[in-house]
This record gives C-alpha cells, structure tokens and sequence, in this order.
C-alpha cells in the first residue's frame, strides 16, 4: 500500500523518493508537529544525518507512544519496528555481571522514525559534536509535553508528588534552561540535582500541578506520569 503524496495526491510506495525527485516539493510540517519535533530532541530523540537529508529517530520502549507519534506525523512517518529484543539486550548485559541477566527484566525496545526530509535540517543541535539545545527554545505545551515524554518523571512515593525531568546534557546550562520556562511564564525548576553526572530539573509540588495543567493531557502510552486530574 502507497501513501498519498499531499500536493499531487498520487500514491507512492517510496513517498520520499517522489518528493526529492518530481517537482511536487516537500511538505513542511504543522505546527504541532514542528513543537513536538522539539520536544523529542530535548528527550530521547536524535537527528540521523545519514543521507542528502536527515531524519528524526526516537527509541522508546512503550509502543503505545510510538504509535501516537506515527499518527501523529502521518505521511512523514516510516513507522516503528523492534530495535532490541529482550534477549538481545540480555546477552549485551552478560559480560558486565557477575550473574547471568535475567531476560524477563528487559522489555522490547523499538525504534520509530521519520523520512529523510530537508526541513529537518533546522534543527542543527550538533554543532559541537554532542547535542547541545539552542537559546531560543519556545517551551510550549506541546514541546514540553514530548520532553517530560522523553526524560520525565513522575516522583509520586508518600508524601512526595511532584515533576522531575533529567537533562544531562545541559547539566552546566541551567541558567539557559531557566529561561525556557521564564520565557513562557510557567514555574521554574525549583532545583538542579546533580548526581553521578546525571541533572535533574525538580519542580515543587505546586509548580508541579501548574505544569501538568499546562502540558494537557497525555500522549497515548504515558497516561502513568500524569495524575488522574489532568488526563
């Protein structure tokens, strides 16, 4: 089955092949997609820069997630297929345990993407050989939404209740992740934790429910780091 070019609205087994080599042009992205794109390089995604034009890789273990996100991204997406089996991951732990890994404690990990597509070439975040986020990053709720996604956490034991989002990379720019949120007039992270070289963004409980109120409701396959109120 082809997909449905947008411009001429032909079918196409290789929709990219057509888009770099007729003179129907690339589609652009909305607005949505363009601020989720965002988000994900924030988190767990990465620009493979493997050809003429690049694409947008994310590898996640919920499928749920990378199912919203091919919905999400339609004819821009390739879809997603299975990365690592458990068993695979296992017999990569083996040589650094004592013990022999257990395959139950791992989960399929799966890797979706988009085409190659020259829009992409933007967000150039690579610049210094690592990935490093620009100053002008516009936290809206659609980007922060994939961010928390990626690299969020809900911290919910006891008494505790409140929004945790790592950010290793960025570990010595607090002042410039500081600003994403200033500039959008959403609460601060009240605290940057850092330890064994991980940097951890933590918010208070109240700045918390703000945040959650601002994101709106859960992509499909993380409804478990939103509290019921805000799903």
């Amino acid at each position: 089955m082809g997909v449905k070019c947008p411009n001429c609205e032909n079918e196409y087994k290789c929709i990219g092949n057509h888009w770099g080599m007729s003179d129907c042009p690339y589609p652009t992205f909305t607005k949505q997609q363009k601020e989720a794109v965002k988000g994900l390089l924030m988190g767990d995604g990465c620009i493979c820069d493997e050809s003429k034009n690049p694409r947008l890789k994310v590898t996640n273990i919920t499928k749920e997630y990378l199912e919203y996100l091919n919905s999400l991204f339609g004819y821009f997406s390739t879809g997603y297929r299975v990365a690592k089996t458990p068993e695979e991951s296992a017999s990569i732990e083996k040589p650094n345990q004592i013990n022999n890994p257990k395959v139950e404690n791992y989960s399929k990990i799966y890797e979706w993407s988009t085409r190659s597509l020259p829009e992409l070439k933007e967000f150039d975040w690579y610049k210094t050989g690592k990935k490093v986020w620009p100053d002008n990053i516009n936290l809206t709720p659609t980007c922060l939404k994939h961010w928390f996604c990626g690299d969020g956490t809900w911290n919910n034991s006891g008494y505790r209740n409140y929004i945790s989002i790592a950010m290793n990379n960025e570990s010595e720019n607090t002042e410039k992740v500081t600003s994403y949120f200033e500039n959008v007039d959403i609460p601060t992270p009240s605290n940057y934790a850092k330890t064994n070289g991980v940097c951890i963004a933590q918010f208070t409980t109240d700045d918390s429910k703000e945040l959650w109120e601002y994101m709106g409701s859960p992509p499909s396959g993380f409804e478990y780091k939103w509290p019921k109120k805000y799903q």
